[in-house]
């Protein structure tokens, strides 16, 4: 939930005198039930414990990944760009009292690095091209009882490239991606202590591309042309249909992440609604006894995605023909954060059917 500015300020944190030339970008509170006025540090070791990789939402891992493509291809995150190179670390800026103490706990925020840690409140910072920012994280009473994580982000834009890059995002983050980071910390503070999924549900996520890809498995697309394949299979008990798998994974209609990447960037034609013959808007094309084949196309490329479950492993398979040559320049990119994600699609999928079982 987003709060005032006053929520952040209002507090007698330490981060008020050391980064006073900093912009205060956004305050939010983070929802820790049960939670009292010493569970700061229990806060912490939660977020150190949480597997974000395969549990953060699609869409913001989406966004993230999409973030750090383009900022690879731009030059944003280059080393010489960060902390300790193109900006001091605010730890030179410490107080006598905070240097001499450990900078805090690594909390898993990555590319986060700690400034300070205290009973009640921690620091983290960044850096690239074209932004400093700090991460703080506070403990404070809440409204309604109890105690809360509250999260403020501060900022320094590296002169006008850095303030437009700031005003670009911000429909983007405070819309989707920091409303979905805020659910992320509230399920590590629900889920501390809890075991992960256990060897029965994940006992293997593995990717294959191109010539590594089963040639049983390529037999089961359509394209008489190949251009790119890949495919990651999950180890599961969970017992569904290939259909009931996909349906898992993409829905009955589009996510906003896969309008985002499918229509948005790749131009596929989806149709629309509800149907027993589509899969988030792609055909239903063929099916076997343990696969199923989804079809869609654009103006410059044809798709099918594969799902076949048999002797408990669930594969997904992504097969293109490039049909023009924007095709050819477009979706190389596009795969890196398609392969990155698609790990977790599959988990996701074996959670719901095993919540609906």
């Amino acid at each position: 939930m987003k709060l005032p500015n006053t929520a952040h300020t209002s507090r007698p944190w330490r981060i008020h005198e050391i980064a006073a030339d900093f912009l205060l970008e956004d305050v939010w509170a983070v929802r820790t039930p049960g939670a009292g006025p010493d569970d700061f540090p229990a806060m912490l070791a939660a977020l150190q414990a949480h597997d974000s990789a395969s549990q953060d939402p699609l869409l913001l891992r989406l966004l993230l990944a999409v973030r750090w493509k383009l900022g690879a291809l731009l030059g944003w995150d280059k080393p010489q760009s960060g902390v300790g190179k193109r900006v001091s670390s605010l730890r030179e800026r410490l107080p006598n009292d905070l240097r001499q103490a450990p900078p805090g706990p690594d909390t898993g925020l990555g590319p986060f690095t700690p400034v300070y840690g205290l009973d009640d409140e921690c620091a983290l910072e960044m850096a690239n091209k074209t932004v400093h920012t700090i991460m703080h994280l506070g403990w404070a009473p809440a409204v309604n009882g109890g105690h809360e994580l509250r999260m403020a982000v501060l900022v320094k834009p590296n002169g006008r490239a850095g303030r437009l890059y700031m005003a670009a995002i911000a429909p983007f983050r405070r819309l989707i991606a920091v409303p979905a980071f805020i659910r992320t910390l509230e399920h590590a503070w629900r889920d501390r202590g809890h075991p992960g999924p256990d060897g029965s549900e994940a006992v293997a996520v593995a990717g294959a591309v191109g010539t590594h890809v089963p040639e049983s498995f390529r037999a089961l697309s359509s394209l008489p042309e190949i251009d790119y394949v890949d495919r990651f299979t999950l180890a599961t008990d969970a017992g569904a249909t290939p259909e009931q798998w996909a349906r898992a994974m993409f829905g009955d209609t589009p996510s906003a992440a896969e309008r985002l990447i499918w229509r948005g960037l790749l131009g596929i034609r989806l149709s629309r609604g509800r149907s027993p013959d589509t899969v988030a808007g792609w055909r239903i094309a063929e099916r076997g006894g343990d696969w199923i084949r989804l079809e869609a196309a654009s103006w410059f490329l044809t798709g099918n995605l594969l799902v076949q479950a048999t002797d408990g492993r669930v594969s997904l398979g992504t097969f293109l023909r490039y049909d023009r040559r924007l095709g050819q320049g477009l979706w190389p990119p596009l795969s890196a954060v398609h392969r990155r994600l698609a790990p977790g699609l599959l988990r996701d999928a074996a959670a719901k059917i095993r919540a609906s079982q």
